[in-house]
């Protein structure tokens, strides 16, 4: 299967604003099964090409990240991630390959230095599973919320979303069916909660004028078109907002559809 993922965010902090789009496919192939779990290999693939990074850190960084792929992942029968399989394979020919790229910034002297610190931060399997879930479309992509208990209304489902220099932001919320009985349902997540303390710590360094952290708040609704006759995802989608009156105005976009 082939997914056509669209990433969008928009930052306004301090007055200065920042948009950034990327656009890129994802091949899901399914490379074993056995009655209760999956094995697939995720491939990426660019759409398309973002400019030339011209600082050399960040053009060796986004080369060393473009390795990471081919990702073996294991799932259960129903898709929840369980695990990246074979990491310790993966980890060696990544590493082999990262040498390789080497050769082609032999006038950069801190490529070696910048490789070694990407290598610390992948070696650890649990540490690199956890980073791959802060990028929006993994974190999107694997998230299939069970359906809400009426029984139950005190209890929701968490989703961690992941904003870059500030942290994971604990998104707990509903999970309703748009739709029931249409051909295509549409499974709706639903969260709107106030920022947790840690968060507001790590803003209060960033941010000087006065703020009533007690009344800020994040949004998040995300989207899933499953089709109850071919029994598989159609598309998957996520908004998120993030909002301080006049400081801080984050937001992100992304979608995830399968391609014919």
């Amino acid at each position: 299967m082939v997914f056509e993922i669209i990433e969008e965010t928009n930052i306004l902090m301090n007055g200065f604003q920042k948009e950034i789009k990327t656009r890129f496919n994802i091949d899901f192939s399914l490379y074993n099964k056995t009655e209760d779990e999956r094995i697939y290999i995720i491939n990426k693939e660019k759409i398309n090409s973002l400019p030339v990074q011209e600082n050399a850190f960040l053009k060796v960084i986004e080369e060393l990240e473009t390795l990471n792929y081919p990702i073996k992942i294991k799932t259960d029968y129903k898709g929840h991630f369980i695990e990246i399989e074979d990491h310790e394979s993966w980890l060696i020919e990544w590493n082999n390959k990262a040498d390789k790229l080497l050769d082609k910034f032999d006038d950069f002297e801190e490529a070696k230095e910048i490789k070694d610190y990407y290598y610390n931060q992948i070696k650890d399997k649990t540490i690199f599973t956890a980073n791959k879930f802060k990028e929006p479309y993994w974190n999107l992509f694997f998230f299939n919320p069970p359906l809400d208990n009426v029984n139950l209304p005190d209890i929701g489902t968490i989703l961690n979303w992941n904003i870059k220099a500030i942290g994971l932001i604990p998104c707990v919320g509903r999970t309703t069916i748009l739709n029931p009985g249409a051909k295509e349902i549409i499974i709706s997540f639903d969260s709107y909660q106030r920022l947790s303390n840690n968060i507001i710590e790590t803003l209060k360094s960033k941010i000087r004028k006065e703020v009533k952290w007690d009344e800020q708040t994040v949004k998040l609704h995300t989207e899933s078109h499953f089709d109850n006759v071919e029994k598989k995802v159609k598309k998957k989608s996520a908004y998120f907002q993030f909002l301080i009156k006049e400081e801080i105005r984050y937001t992100e976009n992304i979608t995830i559809t399968l391609k014919n």
